[in-house]
């Protein structure tokens, strides 16, 4: 069960001696508070009016409420001597109309202020899943343009750091699709430090030249010789027609007389029967093959060499080897269709085809075609650098918005609801405002007639005359001429002089009557009539009992009055203009008065105590698990009866010496005044009887010492033998544990272990 929060919802303490620690709390709409003087009860009130560390629900300000502080400087302020009050202003029967008027604006503009929370709650959700579906956007886009991202990293400048920022750039592009190999390609030109232009690749002039070499026709023909002489005849006849021809070309002019082969005399007619042996057709054929070879070998050369010659430096890029591997083929074909000639030339008769070089050549044309391309490409994004790179920037985002596309579109489709839903949101709460604002003036006309200081005079005179104050009264202090404010006078009721030397008590009993018509009333005719918000800090000051009585009751009744914003089942008051109370008090019997049956209220009531220890103050929620539903909790009123009190201050103390004192205070008041032993009784029942519980053990000598130690002084003060002497090691956590662990022994020897544990509890 959850605590209901009132108009404040939270309070942080960072003044004085709260410094340190900087306590916030989160008041409900009943709040106590006890603490001893001193402790900084006065500094959390003051907190509370000065709005400085305050939350106010509906993102209210204190300028929204009238919050009213008693304390001593609100004492001081208004009980001064031959000063009169100002004047409270309530609203009266005469003007019911104009007070129902003003509630029922009140509660239309408290209409229009939830409509406002509601409003802006509803924005901030929808800001919230605005911000959780742009977060998840920004994530999805980071991871899935990470590869893109990466390999373009030169393009992403500017945009790494921040996933905003990337995905603000991105929208800035149109979503198109590029060939990401091109893309590839010119970034590393573009961005590249050693990029630089390189020279081209010769080109083919013409790749049918190899095919198309005039007088090949020959190579198709059947050459033979037609002469009819004996030795053409013979040489036909085994074969050796070219062998004789070719050896006759070599060898004719160097045989003198002698054949080349055998060295046997040759004829004197021998060159003129060879001469005859051969016709003028064949000799023309063969002339015609050399002459073709020489045509074939010229233009082989001419195309061949070029290519052979290579860019310096090579374009890193090219793939050379396929270069190679081509212009090597075509070489071979060259070198195998030269050889095929020459065959031709030695065997005439032969028909010969040449390999074709122009498929091989127009293979090699498209490579040095593609390499010359690239080439160009890089050259041309070299010498435009800059203008290059920006195009690639371009590119790169383009292809990024590409990708993105879909995400980026079902993204915008729900912001777009979302959007219109917050402006929808915005326009209700700009219509409220205006409407408060119209509320507002409306009120303040209507205050300006509701004008009235007799009643607030009236009753405080009575509640002077109820409470035993009979040597008092108020009456009207005379006014400045035009002026609507009315102030009081405190005058003797027997000499009707202006009272002097009242006492500390009379004076602040006064006050505090004087700061009820305040809560229940206004203080002048300008002010708006707005929600309350009452803080009392210690009222009950140098009071006698039966004036902390009328205190008590007082109170009691503005809390019924704030508890009717909650429950007003029991209708002990009547109203609910107090929408949250504070009250702080040092005073236990004040503290128990006012308190009576209110810790069950778990909901809309707290309590607080405040403890300062070493110059640092401390505030602590008090309350606990309900030991019959051990899912919900309950209050705890830090005021207890003394033996209760006891056991509260024995888990608190952190001092040795306290600590002592508390144990003797317990054991004495328990083990002799309730259950009756004397203090040989219980040194008996612990030292002697469970003598045991300390042999064996390691400390067991050092626990009997201070066993007997404590009982010793529990029995020196029961027979009236003590001199408030008694030695206590220093505070360390280390003695004080064991100091716990001895009491605790004590009790468990007695056989009282089950109510140790059960006061451990209830404190």
């Amino acid at each position: 069960m959850e605590k209901l929060r009132s108009e404040i919802t939270s309070v942080a303490i960072s003044d004085a001696t709260f410094k340190k620690n900087s306590p916030a709390i989160h008041p409900t709409f009943i709040n106590y508070f006890f603490g001893n003087n001193g402790t900084g009860k006065s500094t959390i009130a003051k907190t509370i009016k000065s709005g400085n560390g305050v939350t106010f629900k509906y993102s209210n300000n204190q300028n929204d409420y009238e919050i009213l502080l008693y304390d001593q400087n609100y004492i001081d302020e208004n009980i001064k001597e031959y000063n009169g009050l100002p004047g409270v202003f309530t609203v009266n029967k005469k003007n019911a109309d104009i007070e129902k008027e003003i509630a029922s604006l009140l509660e239309r503009e408290e209409h229009c202020k939830k409509e406002i929370n509601d409003a802006n709650l509803s924005i901030e959700e929808l800001e919230g899943k605005h911000n959780k579906l742009e977060e998840r956007l920004k994530s999805k886009c980071w991871k899935k343009s990470k590869s893109i991202r990466e390999q373009f990293v030169k393009t992403q400048s500017g945009y790494r750091s921040s996933k905003q920022i990337f995905l603000d750039e991105v929208r800035k592009h149109n979503a198109k699709e590029h060939d990401l190999k091109r893309l590839s390609k010119l970034y590393s030109i573009a961005y590249s430090k050693s990029a630089r232009p390189y020279p081209m690749f010769n080109e083919i002039q013409d790749i049918t030249s190899l095919d198309n070499v005039s007088g090949n026709e020959v190579l198709s023909k059947v050459i033979v010789n037609s002469s009819n002489t004996n030795l053409a005849d013979f040489l036909k006849k085994i074969g050796a027609t070219e062998w004789a021809r070719r050896g006759h070309e070599q060898f004719h002019t160097k045989a003198d007389g002698r054949c080349p082969y055998c060295s046997q005399p040759l004829d004197s007619d021998f060159e003129s029967e060879f001469i005859k042996s051969f016709d003028e057709q064949y000799e023309n054929s063969i002339q015609e093959l050399s002459d073709f070879l020489k045509r074939y070998r010229g233009i082989a050369n001419n195309l061949f060499i070029p290519l052979e010659k290579k860019p310096d430096p090579l374009y890193p890029a090219v793939k050379i080897e396929e270069y190679n591997d081509k212009l090597q083929l075509i070489k071979s074909t060259i070198a195998s269709n030269i050889e095929k000639i020459k065959l031709k030339i030695k065997k005439p008769s032969e028909i010969v085809a040449l390999e074709e070089v122009t498929p091989l050549l127009e293979g090699l044309s498209k490579i040095i075609e593609k390499f010359n391309n690239s080439i160009t490409e890089n050259n041309e994004i070299v010498t435009s650098r800059n203008q290059k790179r920006e195009e690639c920037q371009n590119e790169v985002f383009e292809y990024l918005a590409n990708i993105l596309n879909d995400d980026i579109e079902e993204f915008d489709l729900v912001n777009k609801e979302i959007n219109k839903s917050i402006q929808n949101k915005k326009h209700v709460v700009q219509t409220a405002l205006d409407s408060i604002s119209s509320f507002k003036k409306k009120i303040e006309r209507l205050n300006k007639q509701t004008v009235e200081t007799e009643t607030a005079m009236n009753h405080i005179n009575l509640m002077l005359k109820d409470s035993g104050f009979q040597g008092f009264r108020l009456v009207p202090k005379q006014k400045v001429s035009g002026t609507l404010t009315r102030n009081y006078e405190i005058v003797r009721t027997e000499s009707g002089q202006v009272a002097k030397n009242l006492s500390e008590g009379e004076r602040n009993f006064i006050a505090f009557m004087y700061f009820l018509q305040q809560v229940y009333g206004k203080n002048s005719t300008s002010e708006e009539i707005k929600k309350k918000i009452v803080i009392i800090d210690d009222p009950v000051t140098s009071m006698d009992s039966g004036t902390m009585f009328i205190i008590g009751s007082e109170i009691r009744k503005l809390i019924e009055i704030c508890r009717n914003n909650v429950d007003n089942r029991e209708g002990l008051a009547s109203g609910d203009l107090i929408k949250q109370i504070f009250i702080f008090t040092h005073n236990a019997f004040f503290q128990r008065d006012i308190t009576y049956l209110r810790a069950k209220e778990y909901k809309y009531v707290s309590f607080y105590l405040i403890t300062k220890h070493d110059n640092c103050s401390e505030i602590k929620l008090c309350e606990k698990i309900d030991p019959n539903c051990p899912t919900q909790k309950v209050n705890v009123n830090p005021i207890k009866n003394a033996y209760t009190a006891l056991w509260q201050e024995y888990k608190e103390t952190k001092s040795c010496l306290s600590l002592m004192n508390v144990i003797q205070r317990i054991l004495e008041y328990y083990f002799l005044q309730i259950c009756g032993y004397t203090g040989d009784d219980i040194r008996k029942r612990v030292l002697i009887d469970h003598r045991d519980e300390f042999s064996g053990k390691d400390d067991g000598t050092e626990r009997y010492q201070l066993v007997s130690s404590m009982l010793a002084h529990v029995s020196a003060t029961t027979s009236g033998i003590h001199d408030d002497l008694l030695f206590v090691d220093s505070d360390s956590d280390e003695n004080i544990d064991q100091y716990r662990k001895i009491f605790k022994l004590i009790f468990s020897c007695m056989g009282q272990e089950q109510h140790f544990n059960m006061m451990l509890e209830e404190a």
